[in-house]
């Protein structure tokens, strides 16, 4: 920024100002234009003119590319405006790489709240993390009309805004609407200058600068301690970046060699604070010295509202520290290691960190990273710590495999579990790794389980891990990040290998295991136990035991509370586990809200298989509000949705997935093409047993459905009690289709007794229509759990007009009148008569809906139809009367 907004010689602009009122009834404003062209200023004086707007302001920094920094600094901001409104908002970034759109959708739920809010990013061009920027441009797309985002930068951000620009909602102010006016560079001038300058001189330094407000000031500086002002104004020209280094040369030329000695190592800091600056240049009077260079136009300002921190104008600071690296690197360097110094003797380690690496003092400055505890695992600053260790050349780095180890274990934190294998594979393989090391190599390799779809890589790293540490009850174990220790490398790999075994469908297996880790030492470590819990609450849903699934989540979200872990990726188990129990309650209101949390856990550091249990669970929701089109392209793998997560689901999600998609054409009418997607191959889970079996006695067949049933006994009761109840609909569909109608309706009631404890509800409901009709039967006597199914029934029905739509020649609206009243066994001229028409019509209407149903006669076009949902099922009553 070229000047603060309280400064005496900053020129107010009142046009500039009004145009940027447009800003309040815009989503985004955008404000390009270079270096010192006067962009803050202006956003400043522009805000302070409106005090009665909530105004949230963020100095945007190179570190902000990580998402977790951004996102926290953008909810703090916004807890300024109403704190209780934030506080219950998600405050992590939903995707490794940007914000995700859980949390955009978070972001405009919580600015819909708040009163009129204008989100000033200033120096936007700090940004270099692409999917965070296309991020802001999805957010400034959905923004609500209460809220508005202005965006400051030097170059144009790669944020897709064609659209806002179409509809006239996009504000753009750039270079040459920031070019100063004649009358307002003559007054800069002057101001800055201190000391009269003749009219024709102002002139052509105002020509020559072209309204650009740094340039302007650089040159009042210099005129300031210019003798002969004619002289320095006959000399000036160039571009403006030679203007920029033209004019700071002469500034610091005109300075006495103490000023300029101490400007040039001043800027070697960032954030310059009186402590600091007194510590690393070795002097007392900061405090002073910050007035007298905010008093001298040095390009100085404050950061913060208490005016403790400053730093320099970036253009200046950058030619500042260009020239003292060209003249005294070795002071350069020295100077950096006193400032890191400074912030390591606080405990201040990121700070420390950036010195060092800018200094080049790579071996102290991987002794800092190292020293970070397990707040970068508990915080979500995993990104940050990667470009800290990857701005290390790999030369310097080869020798330190702790250092490879924790870029390992980073690595996959931010989800990318191919590469994170791929490092800690290596130091597992290295003839210089101890025993130690291997262990931590092999337990953070079976971690990424949730990342990875293959889950028996991950099982046999756990294994591998777990060997190692019973061989070697005294080895000797690295400590990186705090994270490694004997007890919590156990609880870690005894953990993954529970959630490796339930990702590949062992769920027995996978349920002791995770029960085993809730019993080893490590597990007093709040995100593991949260992790844990999450994970048995998540497998107990899955089987329908909901009852306990909702106690353990419970558990597991109370200490997440305790702990500050609310916002961690580590509760998106438990989050999902009590979706999940909703939606199989037959509640999916009651699950959008965990839903929404859980997918926002999961997608903030890429837990691909948890996005995946997520995107199954929005495809069981969405046939609540008749959008079964949606539910299939969620739950069709052959597809290319954009929602689907990066990698490949997992066996038990695949295979629950594929079973979601047969159940959704089978409840269309379109058993044959979900027994076509089957394929021949046997099935490997309860619900592809059931859902082959179910189109099979859809369509009639009853000898595939038997032998599914016979050969499938161990699918079910893995699955206990969801399995159990999903064969007894099938026995019970047998025997209603055998005529054994009193077998049937007892099978069905042993099946609710099963599904009451817990209120298994959803199961029912996709049994489709003889299952539900023999609840149906049942419901009188039963209620509870009956009535609630068939509660649920009425809600997810297909509705004609999407069953009609569907058909590849929709029938006419005449074509669906007498086709609703067909079942109702009325002659040809009945129906004429009905329908107004003469026998002749009805008969050439007739031909069409049996042509575009693609049947052959009435009968077959009431079972057609009923199929579709383009008429009712055949009710109780009805069958009765049959």
């Amino acid at each position: 920024m070229v000047q603060g907004p309280a400064r005496d010689d900053l020129v107010e602009r009142p046009a500039l100002r009004e145009r940027l009122d447009a800003a309040l009834s815009l989503p985004l404003t955008i404000v390009v234009a270079q270096a010192g062209a006067g962009k803050t200023v202006l956003l400043r004086q522009w805000a302070a003119a409106h005090p009665d707007l909530a105004v949230v302001w963020i100095d945007v920094e190179a570190a902000d590319d990580d998402p977790a920094r951004f996102a926290h600094r953008l909810a703090s901001g916004l807890a300024g405006v109403r704190p209780q409104v934030v506080d219950a908002a998600p405050r992590v970034p939903t995707h490794a790489g940007g914000l995700g759109a859980s949390l955009l959708a978070s972001l405009v739920e919580v600015l819909a709240r708040l009163p009129e809010t204008v989100i000033v990013l200033d120096d936007l061009h700090h940004l270099s993390n692409g999917e965070l920027l296309a991020d802001l441009g999805r957010l400034a797309a959905a923004i609500p009309s209460n809220a508005h985002i202005v965006l400051s930068t030097r170059v144009d951000p790669p944020i897709a805004w064609s659209g806002l620009r179409l509809r006239d909602r996009l504000l753009e102010i750039r270079q040459s609407d920031l070019a100063m006016t004649a009358p307002e560079s003559s007054e800069l001038l002057a101001r800055v200058a201190r000391r009269a300058i003749r009219p024709a001189t102002l002139e052509a330094l105002v020509e020559r600068t072209e309204g650009w407000a740094a340039g302007l000031q650089l040159a009042g500086l210099t005129l300031r301690f210019h003798p002969d002002s004619d002289a320095f104004v006959a000399e000036f020209g160039g571009t403006d970046r030679l203007i920029a280094e033209y004019l700071t040369e002469e500034v610091l030329d005109a300075l006495p060699d103490s000023g300029r000695e101490l400007l040039l190592r001043m800027s070697l800091l960032d954030t310059l604070t009186t402590d600091l600056v007194d510590d690393v240049l070795e002097r007392s009077d900061s405090r002073q010295l910050f007035d007298r260079l905010e008093q001298e136009s040095m390009f100085f300002t404050a950061v913060d509202a208490r005016r403790e921190q400053f730093r320099f104008h970036h253009l200046f600071r950058d030619l500042l520290r260009y020239r003292l690296r060209a003249d005294d690197p070795a002071e350069a360097a020295r100077l950096l290691g006193r400032a890191a110094d400074h912030h390591l003797d606080r405990g201040e380690i990121a700070p420390a960190v950036e010195y060092l690496l800018q200094a080049q003092d790579w071996e102290r400055a991987l002794d800092a990273i190292m020293a970070r505890g397990s707040d970068v695992f508990e915080r979500g600053e995993a990104r940050t710590v990667i470009r800290w260790i990857t701005t290390v050349p790999e030369a310097a780095r080869r020798g330190r495999l702790d250092v490879e180890l924790e870029l390992g274990i980073l690595t996959g934190m931010q989800g990318d579990a191919a590469a994170a294998a791929a490092i800690l594979g290596r130091v597992a393989g290295d003839q210089r790794a101890t025993a130690g090391q291997r262990t931590i190599a092999h337990a953070w390799t079976s971690a990424t389980a949730q990342w990875n779809p293959r889950p028996d890589e991950t099982i046999r790293a756990a294994d591998r891990a777990i060997a190692l540490l019973e061989s070697d009850p005294g080895m000797e174990i690295p400590d990186l990040m705090r994270l490694t220790s004997r007890a919590l490398l156990e609880t870690l790999s005894v953990g993954s290998a529970g959630r490796s075994r339930f990702l590949a469908g062992d769920l027995a297996g996978a349920d002791a295991w995770l029960m085993r880790a809730l019993a080893t030492d490590g597990i007093a470590y709040p995100p593991f136990r949260v992790g844990a819990l999450g994970s048995i609450a998540l497998l107990r849903a899955w089987c329908g035991r909901l009852a306990e699934a909702r106690l353990l989540a419970g558990e597991a979200i109370a200490i997440a509370a305790s702990s500050g872990l609310l916002t961690h990726p580590i509760i998106a188990d438990a989050r999902l586990a009590e979706a999940l129990a909703a939606c199989e309650r037959g509640s999916p209101d009651a699950a959008e809200a965990p839903l929404r949390d859980g997918a926002v856990r999961a997608e903030s550091n890429r837990r691909t298989q948890l996005e995946w249990i997520a995107l199954a669970l929005h495809a069981a929701i969405a046939p609540a509000s008749g959008r079964f089109d949606e539910a299939l392209e969620l739950v069709d793998l052959t597809g290319q949705s954009e929602r689907e997560p990066a990698s490949a689901p997992a066996p038990l999600i695949r295979d629950r997935l594929i079973a979601d998609h047969m159940a959704l054409l089978r409840r269309t009418g379109r058993s044959e093409e979900a027994l076509r997607l089957r394929g021949d191959a046997p099935p490997t889970t309860a619900d592809l047993a059931f859902e082959t079996a179910a189109a099979s006695l859809h369509l009639g067949n009853r000898e595939p459905a038997r032998r599914i049933l016979g050969g499938s006994a161990h699918l079910f009761a893995a699955e206990r009690p969801r399995g159990d109840i999903q064969r007894a609909m099938l026995l019970a569909w047998l025997a209603e289709l055998a005529g054994a109608h009193r077998t049937a309706l007892g099978l069905i009631s042993a099946a609710l007794d099963l599904a009451e404890p817990d209120g298994l509800a959803e199961v029912f409901v996709g049994g489709g229509d003889v299952v539900l009709d023999l609840v149906e039967e049942l419901s009188a006597a039963r209620g509870g759990l009956a009535e609630a199914i068939l509660a649920r029934r009425q809600r997810i029905e297909p509705s004609p007009a999407d069953a009609n739509d569907g058909l590849p020649e929709p029938l006419t609206d005449r074509e669906l009148e007498i086709l609703a009243y067909l079942p109702d066994h009325s002659t040809s001229g009945e129906l004429a008569m009905r329908c107004y028409v003469s026998v002749n019509t009805l008969k050439t209407h007739m031909a069409h809906i049996y042509r575009k149903l693609g049947v052959s006669g009435r009968s077959a076009a009431i079972a057609r139809a009923r199929e579709l949902g383009l008429i009712p099922p055949v009710s109780r009553v009805e069958r009765a009367r049959a």
